[in-house]
Order: structure tokens, then sequence, then C-alpha cells
């Protein structure tokens, strides 16, 4: 029994208890994963002792506490991974979605993490599993909001349009870089230090910049 094995039974079962309800029949668990119901009984009985479902004969089986939690990890990292694929490598929607079946059994949490804060990933209800959270938007100041004289490092980028994001990295703008606020003339260009480069950027693309937390304060 592999840990991806047991890892698609369990956001399968998140999958059917999410749209129906708290319990889910064996048989329509089978007819879902298009495998034996036999198969659906052995992997759940060994799903309950390991503590993550609740199974109970001839009544359907639900996620515990720590099997669903498990479950949306692992389904917080397929997203994550999707839209890495999608959004800033252009791969094909169908293809990306199976690379990220794939990948999400043997992504670390911390990778995931790291991956999250570069593409802008919004914020949704799998977040919720996250141990080092990027979407604390309300606590992080922008490029857009810190004043002249700023210097902070890159928390996260984040942003409703997936070019800005992509055209953000390929300028350097990647999280964990340290960035200089030069100049601002009013609503017009930001003025940045990146690295060796001085750069002018849109007040749209320096609002999708967001920086550490205790950043805000002129230097």
């Amino acid at each position: 029994m592999t840990t991806g094995n047991r890892e698609d039974y369990l956001i399968n079962i998140l999958r059917l208890t999410d749209s129906k309800g708290g319990v889910v029949r064996t048989s329509e668990l089978a007819a879902f994963m298009d495998v034996a119901p036999a198969s659906v009984t052995e992997m759940v009985r060994a799903l309950s002792e390991a503590g993550l479902v609740d199974y109970q004969k001839y009544k359907g089986v639900s996620l515990t506490d720590a099997g669903r939690e498990y479950a949306m990890n692992i389904r917080r990292k397929h997203h994550i991974v999707e839209r890495f694929l999608t959004d800033v490598l252009d791969v094909d929607h169908d293809e990306a979605h199976e690379e990220a079946c794939r990948i999400e059994h043997s992504m670390s949490d911390n990778t995931a993490n790291k991956f999250c804060r570069i593409i802008g990933t919004r914020q949704d209800h799998d977040c919720a599993t996250c141990g080092d959270p990027c979407n604390r938007d309300e606590d992080c100041p922008t490029l857009e909001t810190v004043e002249p004289g700023t210097k902070a490092r890159i928390s996260h980028l984040r942003g409703d349009s997936a070019s800005n994001v992509k055209k953000l990295l390929s300028m350097g703008f990647v999280p964990g870089r340290e960035v200089s606020v030069v100049s601002r003339i009013g609503n017009g260009p930001c003025v940045l230090s990146l690295g060796e480069s001085t750069i002018a950027i849109d007040s749209e693309l320096a609002s999708a910049v967001y920086l550490d937390c205790d950043a805000g304060t002129a230097q």
C-alpha cells in the first residue's frame, strides 16, 4: 500500500463528502474511483486503523479531523502545483492537472509554501492547513503602500492577474529577495532598487508585491 494510493483515497473521500455531506458509502467511493469494492473496503479499514477515517460497515466512511486536515493539505499542494504549471510555465490545464496529481504526493510542505509565495496563489479553503501562511494581507505592506527609503525583503506575490505575477517573476521579484524603494512620483511609477538593477513599475504591479510584515517605515 503506497502513500500515494492512501492519499488518493483520502482526497476522493474529501471530494465526495464535501459535495454531499459527511459520510460516503464504500460502493459510491468504488464507482467514483473505478476500483473494485473489495479494494475500497481493504483500504478504508487500513485508513481507519491509522486514525484517518471512521468506517462503519453498511453505513459508510467519513474523514476524522486528522484525515480531513491531511486530505486538505494534499489538495492544497495540488492546486499550488497546477497553478504554477499553468500560470508560470504556460502548461495546458489538462496536462498540468495530471502532473499535479503525481507531484502532490512527494512535495514537502516547505516546498509547497515556497511555490505558493512565488505564484501569488489566491487564498482558498485549504489554506487553513498551511503552517506558514503568506495570505495575511492585512498585516503585510506592499511596494505600493510603503514610503520611499524603505528597504525590506519580499514576502510573497499576490494578484488577480496571472500575467502580472509572471511579469514580476521575470523582472526578479522573487520572495526572499531584498528590495528598496528609491522614489515615487504621485500615483506614477515606483522606482526600485532590486539587486544591482534599478526598476520602475506601475502601481498595479507594485500592489502585487508584498513585503515582510515589519516593513513600512522609511529607513
